[in-house]
């Protein structure tokens, strides 16, 4: 049908991005702060006489070696090996230590366990064994020893690690309060956003705090930056609660910062969501972002004019002939005087243009054909054309309707009623040049 105008830009679904940016933690992996190896000397613990040393000295600088570099190298489970080993024939206790951590992180069950209360018993400052007994007692789902840990740890220390680590067996129990507790402080010595970003996951999946969710990623935003992270999930939020006008500064924010499409899509969205097509047209002018997209906000605000310069643009640019069918359709719709001859013929040339260059969109065709038929230039030509764009889709109503027309103005009633009955069996006259073509195919050809 010869008013449906194209429109390229088609609003997607606003996706939601999930509010829950984490989960509960896994039993398995908890946060244990990597020790740095090269500030740890294996043997400066060592109660081994000289004589004793050196008769060791060479087999266990090897095991150390390969341990280090297995460990350095994420190999755990064969690091491990070593360290079990090396604990096993000098029974220091820093091998100790180090046995049950990559234990851990290779999440294998060590032997060890028992050794390692007793350890944390003689030497309750060592923070890395507190730690470590902590994160056995989540894997065996011993909760309660796992707090009983946490509690003495976050009293000895003041590491942010140590007070998110101690959060873990109360998200598991589901006391989530008390878990905030420990996550708050942590968050407030470090203003870490991972660490925010659970507490805002626990603040809205299990304690519908949605409003103080909010106000603490708002103030982080502000006060600190609005990472990728943090920015989507204020989106994510703004989103479900329907918020388009929240959106835009915040997607304007992620797209400045890093010029991925999706996010200048997601501000034009916003704007279309708010009802402000004339500030998505300024955004997208001023940003230089998306022309094709410009260019569908041009046909949508009925800027023909500005939207038919711009596909002299578009054309130059990627060489696609469909852009000389738009060029015509901008053209066309922009036309004070439709019926005028000379600026007719000027569609007509970029439609032939556009074919003649292979394109065989039927939307293009059917717009093509209508206009040939309506505006009485070459009926015959114009129901070929349209005929082509059925063959794709037979039965789009805009196209029969322009077949019905044809038809009607080559006076062939037998065709053309029947196929407009159709046309109005499933659109309905509800629009107005339906209408007109139905009273028109009508009166004539029901008075035969």
């Amino acid at each position: 049908m010869h008013k449906t105008i194209i429109i390229l830009f088609t609003l997607l679904a606003f996706y939601l991005i999930g509010c829950s940016t984490y989960t509960i933690p896994s039993e398995s992996k908890v946060i244990i702060p990597k020790e740095e190896l090269n500030d740890y000397n294996p043997k400066s613990f060592s109660k081994n006489t000289k004589e004793e040393s050196k008769r060791k000295l060479a087999n266990e600088d090897q095991l150390i070696i390969q341990a280090i570099f297995l460990e350095e190298e994420g190999a755990y489970q064969q690091s491990n090996e070593f360290y079990a080993l090396l604990y096993e024939t000098t029974g220091k206790e820093e091998y100790l230590l180090k046995e049950l951590n990559t234990a851990h992180q290779a999440g294998i069950v060590s032997k060890n366990l028992d050794n390692l209360k007793i350890y944390t018993q003689k030497n309750p400052k060592n923070l890395q064994a507190q730690r470590l007994l902590l994160s056995f007692y989540l894997k065996n789902k011993e909760y309660e020893k796992a707090k009983n840990v946490g509690s003495n740890l976050t009293k000895m220390s003041d590491h942010a690690v140590d007070y998110e680590l101690t959060a873990n067996p109360y998200i598991f129990t589901g006391d989530y309060e008390t878990s905030l507790k420990y996550l708050k402080e942590a968050y407030k010595k470090t203003l870490n956003e991972n660490i925010l970003l659970k507490i805002v996951t626990i603040q809205i999946n299990y304690l519908q705090e949605i409003d103080n969710a909010v106000g603490m990623l708002e103030q982080h935003r502000k006060e600190q930056t609005c990472s990728e992270k943090i920015c989507l999930q204020l989106a994510g939020i703004y989103a479900n609660q329907n918020k388009p006008s929240k959106l835009i500064p915040i997607y304007k924010n992620l797209y400045d910062k890093t010029k991925k499409e999706i996010y200048l899509e997601k501000v034009i969205e916003s704007y279309l969501l708010n009802q402000d097509l004339d500030n998505a047209i300024t955004y997208l002018e001023i940003s230089k972002g998306n022309s094709i997209l410009l260019y569908s906000l041009y046909m949508e605000q009925k800027s023909y004019l500005k939207a038919n310069k711009l596909t002299k643009m578009l054309l130059a640019k990627t060489k696609d002939p469909k852009w000389y069918a738009e060029s015509a359709i901008s053209l066309y719709e922009s036309l004070a005087n439709k019926d005028d001859k000379t600026e007719l013929k000027k569609v007509i040339n970029q439609f032939e243009k556009a074919l003649e260059l292979g394109e065989k969109s039927p939307v293009y065709l059917n717009y093509y054909g209508y206009t040939l038929i309506d505006k009485d230039i070459d009926i015959e030509k114009g129901l070929k054309i349209i005929e082509k764009a059925l063959a794709e889709e037979p039965e789009n109503t805009y196209f029969l309707d322009s077949l019905a027309w044809g038809n009607y103005k080559l006076n062939n009633c037998e065709k053309a009623y029947p196929i407009m009955k159709k046309v109005v069996e499933v659109e309905g006259l509800n629009e107005e040049e339906i209408i007109e073509h139905w009273n028109a195919i009508h009166n004539k050809c029901k008075s035969e």
